[in-house]
């Protein structure tokens, strides 16, 4: 699942063209012309969704594949790298699953 981001953000230090980007951004449709008390009650009574990532499912075979070879992969991989794919986009869990494929599904 994809985890929400844990962002303070003070609703009455926004303008108007922000409030409506938030809305925007969560999913709430929203009109300009929305009075400034309806937008930011909208946002404030915003309950959040979960979804799944599709990506998730690479991203676990590949993570413990990692984990599994680590003492091997560690000494090649460069230090930014780490076992844990869950702290990478998912462009790169891609990218990563595509290139060890074979080892990773055991062709």
């Amino acid at each position: 699942m994809v985890k929400q981001p844990d962002i303070s953000i003070d609703l009455d230090e926004l303008n108007q063209s922000e409030l409506v980007m938030m809305c925007d951004w969560v999913g709430i449709k929203v009109s300009r012309g929305w009075p400034r008390a309806h937008l930011v009650e909208a946002l404030e009574n915003f309950q959040g969704t979960s979804f799944a990532d599709p990506v998730d499912v690479n991203r676990e075979k590949l993570s413990a594949w990692l984990s599994r070879y680590w003492d091997r992969i560690q000494m090649q991989a460069q230090k930014k790298v780490c076992p844990s794919c869950f702290h990478c986009d998912d462009l790169q869990v891609l990218t990563c699953y595509s290139k060890n494929r074979k080892g990773i599904e055991g062709r």
